[in-house]
């Protein structure tokens, strides 16, 4: 008899508990997307004939999906937990890497932490700093002349791309990181602070002081007007070393302003702009006993106008953007004590500022042949022009025409790279919203090369074999 108590009290007692963990949670919801591409890419290395792109190709299409699951649970006293997985892949690449379902976030978000207006974020996360100029994806670790790379002198950065080809269309973004944010309650300012885990190298027991980690870290003011933003932040990039004076230390440091500004008395005209300044050191990738100094400059400013009372809702749009750069023949030619050169260190967009073709070919770590690590070592920086503009002629669909015009900041002393025009991309864009939960998509874009391009593809593999690259990429995408 006495058993049967204990076992009924001990079924009380488990469905009290159950009972109050559930009572915790005010709001659970789960959601996703998925997004279909079908990528066409022809001359993609800017070569008649070539091999490297992709196999013995002068043109490759597939497809591509990108599926992603998350559930959001809301507890009480302010305290809430976001789980994303993702899958990204291929058509019909049926491998361990490729049809994983990875994840992708995994925080926990703690609002009026010990004061009101207090709120941290700790986990994976998305980390986005004003429009994404110097933080907002950690797979984007762009180095020079606008182009993804390894950041000089950082070491490799482990990143999860699987085995998708265009890797300029990863979704994958986040930081592992822990983040404050404090909203001041007297005025419309939000401070920001975090800390993100770049790399983590892990002593062993037989070199117990060999640890060398890469960490990101950021405070960042935002202050709100009614028609104005303004931003200003200080981020550094900096590898940490248990063992003092190891090779290849470096240190960015990188501080900067941004203002965006809807002009009330001009109805439809808006104008924005952000400069960077960066300082700090790197070893000298072992070609001297020096460290170089760091003293490069980024920005843009640029301005747009949207016609009122017009049927189809023309827009027009001009921006300016630019990394300084530096006249030596590249990270691994003469080196002096100072490098002029802009790096970037995890920007997100940027295939909106420099084009789609131009971010997808200059990129990717691993990707784009010969031309693509010359102009990767090429520390001659990047200034893109954009002129942009779009209309609306029906309530589903928008027709945008954007043109790249992009030459190097500093022109390279040295042949074949003595040569400032890297080119001009075309992009032509279709979005149809097919129902609120399912968008179309199409980009025909065209990139005319230029004599930068021309003659280290020329140098290297003769005169009359370089040419114009193209893509089309479709897209359907649905959210729930």
């Amino acid at each position: 008899m006495s058993k049967k108590i204990l076992m009924v009290l001990a079924a009380v007692l488990m469905v009290g508990m159950a009972t109050s963990a559930f009572a915790a949670v005010q709001n659970v919801k789960v959601g996703g997307d998925i997004t279909i591409r079908g990528i066409y890419r022809s001359d993609y290395d800017f070569t008649k004939n070539a091999t490297a792109w992709p196999g013995n190709k002068d043109s490759a299409g597939w497809l591509m999906t990108t599926t992603r699951i998350y559930v959001t649970s809301e507890l009480t006293d302010g305290v809430a937990a976001v789980v994303r997985f993702i899958n990204e892949r291929d058509w019909t690449v049926e491998t361990v890497s490729t049809t994983n379902i990875d994840l992708d976030l995994a925080y926990i978000k703690l609002s009026d932490m010990l004061i009101p207006g207090l709120t941290a974020t700790l986990g994976r996360q998305e980390i986005l700093l004003g429009e994404g100029f110097i933080v907002g994806n950690v797979n984007a670790n762009i180095g020079n002349a606008g182009a993804t790379t390894v950041v000089p002198g950082a070491g490799a950065v482990a990143t999860a791309f699987g085995s998708i080809m265009a890797q300029d269309y990863s979704a994958r973004k986040a930081f592992d990181a822990i983040r404050l944010d404090y909203e001041v309650a007297a005025l419309p300012l939000t401070l920001t602070g975090f800390v993100a885990k770049i790399a983590e190298t892990y002593a062993s027991p037989t070199a117990p002081d060999i640890g060398v980690d890469q960490d990101l870290y950021a405070i960042n003011a935002n202050y709100q007007l009614a028609t104005a933003e303004i931003e200003g932040y200080f981020v550094d990039f900096k590898n940490s070393h248990t063992t003092k004076n190891i090779a290849a230390k470096f240190d960015y440091q990188t501080w900067g302003a941004r203002m965006a500004h809807n002009v009330a008395a001009v109805p439809g005209f808006s104008y924005r702009g952000e400069i960077a300044f960066q300082r700090g050191t790197r070893d000298s990738l072992g070609a001297t006993a020096i460290d170089l100094k760091n003293e490069g400059m980024a920005g843009y400013i640029g301005g747009a106008y949207a016609f009122q009372n017009i049927s189809w809702e023309p827009k027009i749009g001009l921006t300016y953007n630019y990394f300084s750069g530096d006249d030596k023949n590249g990270l691994f030619g003469v080196q002096d004590d100072k490098n002029d050169t802009w790096i970037s260190i995890f920007p997100d967009g940027m295939a909106d500022r420099i084009g789609a073709i131009g971010y997808g070919r200059f990129g990717i770590p691993g990707k784009g042949g010969a031309i693509a690590a010359t102009l990767r070592n090429n520390e001659g920086g990047l200034q893109v022009l954009k002129l942009n503009g779009s209309v609306q002629p029906t309530e589903k669909l928008n027709i945008s025409l954007a043109w790249f015009n992009s030459t190097l900041a500093k022109k390279v002393a040295v042949a074949p790279q003595d040569k400032k025009d890297v080119g001009n991309e075309f992009d032509l864009g279709l979005t149809y919203a097919y129902s609120e939960d399912v968008t179309m998509g199409l980009l025909l874009g065209y990139f005319t090369r230029g004599d930068l391009v021309k003659n280290n593809i020329e140098a290297a593999t003769g005169a009359g074999t370089s040419t114009d690259a193209m893509e089309v990429v479709g897209t359907v995408a649905v959210s729930f």
